[in-house]
């Protein structure tokens, strides 16, 4: 019998990971979610028929700040915060993607790589451009980091709405999270790039 992700036999940690990821990017959207129910004077119901009736991420993010950047901008500071937070999600999502449609190899060099094949089936041509694209636990562990500060992100920003409509958030104000470094989607990106300054798209 066939053994599914044997690939990862001795990288049972960077297995986690990617694992970790793809499930937690299901919270990500769950906590756009808040953010774009506080835009919608807290009606859950239609907000969720609103972002889940659109199939695909990037879709959902392009609905998500089609309502929310116009109500940001209402308020002082917000809309330099929003946009931070959006391309934060954004670049989560780009992570997530490419996770989600690869195809994984451990050649004899005994590191680990995988094939982005959603992008490498854009390419032109009869023959594929197949490019063997090599992850590390280090790396890993940065992108799951950059989950979780994806994360504070949209609940402090939902924390602010609630704020500023006069209403008392359940439990503890979230503060807007220390920033920190988008990390690359491959090793083969040496140096990770810096994260996208407040008030850029």
């Amino acid at each position: 019998m066939t053994s599914l992700l044997s690939e990862f036999i001795n990288f049972p940690r960077e297995r986690e990971l990617v694992g970790r990821m793809l499930l937690a990017y299901g919270e990500l959207e769950f906590a756009l979610l808040g953010c774009v129910s506080e835009a919608l004077n807290d009606d859950i119901h239609t907000t969720t028929r609103i972002l889940f009736r659109v199939r695909g991420e990037a879709a959902r993010l392009s609905v998500a700040d089609a309502i929310l950047r116009p109500l940001f901008s209402k308020y002082p500071g917000l809309t330099d915060k929003w946009i931070t937070a959006y391309a934060v999600v954004r670049h989560c999502k780009n992570i997530r993607n490419q996770y989600a449609h690869c195809h994984w190899q451990r050649p004899d060099d005994g590191k680990l790589y995988f094939l982005n094949l959603d992008e490498e089936a854009k390419s032109s041509g009869e023959v594929l451009n197949v490019t063997f694209r090599p992850i590390d636990l280090v790396l890993l562990q940065k992108q799951y980091e950059y989950f979780e500060y994806a994360a504070g992100w949209l609940y402090h920003l939902r924390d602010q709405l609630i704020l500023r409509a006069g209403k008392t958030p359940t439990g503890l104000i979230l503060p807007e999270p220390k920033s920190i470094p988008q990390p690359p989607l491959d090793s083969h990106q040496a140096k990770a790039a810096p994260s996208p300054p407040a008030g850029r798209a």
